[in-house]
Parts: C-alpha cells; sequence; structure tokens
C-alpha cells in the first residue's frame, strides 16, 4: 500500500509541476485549479491541503474525501490531511445539502476509454454510461488531432457487447481500448467539435455530436486539462532515445501527410528542376536546409500544442499498456515540444520528418520513372545524370 501511495504521490507532484503550480508554494486556489484540469493530481493535492491551515484547504480536503468513494487510496489521504488540520484547530464543516448537489470527482457513473493514435492524428474515443432502465449508453467519436471531430455515434449497449467489441478491435485491426478518466474523453469530443464548427467544417458524421452528448450529460464539458504521464527517469537520456519510439507498433507506420510537406516538397522541387546545375553536395546541403525548416515549424507555434497533445497520449497509452520505457520516452518528447515549440534537437521529431520526406522521395522517383517511359523530353535530371557519366568515363 505504501509503494502504492508512493507511486500515485510523485505522479501527481510531477502532474502540478507540468501545470505550473509548485509544491512549495502552492495555494489552495492553484490546487483546486490543478485538480479540476487533472485528476491524477488528487493525491497530491490533499497532501498538500494538510499543510496548509486554512478553511478553504478544509473544504477543498472535504470535496476531495466526499468524491473519492470508490477510491479507497485517496478517501484516507483526505481523511489524514484533514486530521492534520484538526489538530491545529482548522475545521470546515460543509453543508450536506451542497455536498450531495456536486458531482463526484471520480466515480462510476461514467466511464472512458481510448486508442492510441494512428499516423495522421485519428483516436478513438468511448464514453460509457449506465442507462436507468439497464445496460449502457456508448458514445464514440472518433477525434483528429489536429482537424478536430470527425465522427460521432451513439448506441445502446451492454457490458457483453462492449467486451465483443474491443477484443474484435484488437484482434482485426490492432486497435487496442485503454481506460481513461471519461471526462478527457469529453473535453476532447467537445473541443474537436468547436473547431470544427468554427472552420464551419462539421461533417455530416459529426453533426449531431450536441445532441447525442445530451442524452448523457446535461452541463456542459468541462476544460481540456492535460492528460499526463510525467517522466520518471533522467528526461535527457529518455529524450535522446525517442527516435526508438517507432519500434512500438503502435508509432511504426506514423509519418506526415503529403498536404503537411507540400511547402517544403515545391522547394525541393524548384530545387531539382532549376536550370542551375548543383553538384550533388551542393544539393544535398539545400535538403538539409529545407528539412530542417520542416523540423522547426511543423512542430512549432501553433502546432505545438496538438503534437504535444499527441505524444501525451501516447506517454498514457504506453504506460496502461505495461511500457514504461515506451512512456518515459513519448513524455519526454511532449515535454520538449512544449518547451521548444519546435522540433529541432527532438531525435524523434527530426527522424519523422527525414521518414515522411523519404517516403514521397521514393513515391515521385517512381512516378517519374512511369513518365519518362513514354517522354522524349530531356529534364535538368537528365543533363545532370549524363554530366556524372561524363565525369566518370574521364577518370
Amino acid at each position: 500500500m505504501a509503494d502504492a501511495r508512493e507511486s500515485r504521490l510523485r505522479q501527481g507532484q510531477g502532474a502540478l509541476k507540468r501545470l505550473g503550480v509548485p509544491a512549495e508554494a502552492a495555494t489552495v486556489e492553484a490546487l483546486a485549479k490543478a485538480l479540476e484540469s487533472d485528476p491524477t493530481t488528487a493525491l497530491a493535492v490533499a497532501d498538500l491541503c494538510g499543510g496548509i491551515s486554512s478553511e478553504a484547504s478544509a473544504a477543498l480536503l472535504r470535496r476531495i474525501e466526499d468524491g473519492a468513494r470508490q477510491d479507497k487510496l485517496l478517501r484516507r489521504e483526505a481523511r489524514r490531511a484533514l486530521y492534520r488540520l484538526k489538530q491545529k484547530g482548522v475545521v470546515a464543516a460543509e453543508p450536506a445539502a451542497e455536498a450531495e448537489a456536486r458531482p463526484a470527482l471520480s466515480g462510476p457513473e461514467a466511464e472512458g476509454f481510448l486508442s492510441a493514435g494512428d499516423p495522421l492524428g485519428d483516436r478513438l474515443f468511448w464514453i460509457l454510461k449506465p442507462r436507468s432502465g439497464g445496460g449502457l449508453f456508448h458514445l464514440s467519436t472518433v477525434v483528429n488531432e489536429p482537424a478536430g471531430l470527425k465522427e460521432a455515434v451513439l448506441a445502446e449497449v451492454n457490458r457483453k457487447g462492449i467486451r465483443a467489441l474491443r477484443e474484435e478491435l484488437q484482434a482485426r485491426h490492432g486497435l487496442r481500448m485503454v481506460e481513461v478518466d471519461w471526462r478527457y474523453c469529453d473535453a476532447i469530443a467537445a473541443e474537436g467539435y468547436e473547431r470544427v464548427r468554427g472552420r464551419g467544417q462539421v461533417s455530416e458524421s459529426a453533426a449531431h455530436y450536441p445532441q447525442l452528448r445530451m442524452q448523457l450529460f446535461t452541463s456542459a464539458a468541462r476544460p481540456l486539462g492535460a492528460l499526463l504521464h510525467p517522466p520518471r527517469g533522467p528526461v535527457e537520456a529518455s529524450l535522446a532515445a525517442s527516435a526508438s519510439l517507432f519500434e512500438e507498433p503502435e508509432l511504426y507506420a506514423w509519418m506526415l501527410g503529403e498536404g503537411v510537406l507540400s511547402p517544403y516538397l515545391a522547394r525541393y522541387r524548384e530545387i531539382r528542376d532549376s536550370p542551375i546545375v548543383l553538384d550533388r553536395a551542393a544539393q544535398l546541403a539545400r535538403l538539409d536546409e529545407i528539412v530542417q525548416s520542416a523540423v522547426a515549424e511543423l512542430f512549432g507555434a501553433e502546432h505545438a500544442t496538438g503534437w504535444q497533445r499527441r505524444f501525451d497520449e501516447a506517454a498514457y497509452f504506453f504506460a496502461k499498456t505495461s511500457r514504461p520505457e515506451a512512456a518515459e520516452r513519448a513524455a519526454a518528447v511532449a515535454a520538449a515540444v512544449a518547451e521548444n515549440r519546435s522540433g529541432r534537437g527532438i531525435p524523434f521529431c527530426e527522424e519523422l520528418v527525414r521518414r515522411s520526406f523519404g517516403v514521397f522521395f521514393t513515391r515521385e522517383a517512381e512516378r517519374e520513372r512511369e513518365e519518362k517511359a513514354g517522354s522524349v523530353l530531356v529534364t535538368p535530371d537528365d543533363i545532370r545524370a549524363e554530366q556524372a557519366r561524363a565525369r566518370q568515363r574521364q577518370r
């Protein structure tokens, strides 16, 4: 039990640090906001509240205790902290009506599941909620990062049907669903819907999402919090080894879409098709400049938040599927992208760009070979190839 407490306490402390709440100078208000953003901070918040002698701190502990009916460890931690405050003369008696009206911080009222992201950023989210007449509501959404909500379907199912569906997804499609706080799924789907609605690009499959959600919840989705797996080992070592994440089945096929790379591919084609003939060393130097620009820009500015979320979810997924080293590496990448607002110096990001360029170079070369087979035109590439052959013959 002590090991479980220490493990969760470290996780919560790391989450608070990532949320910008310093343990040595935390306020009750900051702790309450952190708890709303990320429920995994609960144990650390309870521990810290026990050291803040105020009625507000005691009231927050009452809330945590009341919401931890299904979490014995958290409930015990809250009671221990309340006892510490009581010894200092601080007691907060919360009105019973208010306690009954407030929803629990965690409980059996709903469950969440998520899948790993696919190469282009699609993820599957499930929310299960018991029906008053028996069975479950099953709200299934597909959300792309960064595009937003793509699909939303509501069905009535039972536990046996959900188990069968999970088994079929994994057996036929290699898609594994892991448990997650349902509020994260709810926030991701709601935010994704607002993104596509704001652009006027709501698909037919997502158009009825607000009505479907209303059958499960009457209050608005909570603001999105991070799904954190704070690094526990040396971050530098995890980041340096991050390119090895491509060995994980879920990330093996990750690549950037041609639409994302199109501005950089256009620059490459300009160099390739230029009437100014460059030697191979100069071509490679120009190509490296293009790749480095892509690494810096595609993970920076407005793109950084979306990539941080994808890596954050990957870290969570690996942790839930018993792959701690992969989880550490994905978490290190998420933290580095958030801090740098660029992919430079992050081995995984650099390798992702190079792999993606390589795929499109190969495809383009194949297309060109097919086109040349029926063409009599002489291109700059033909000239360069002939010049290289001539130099070789002169040696």
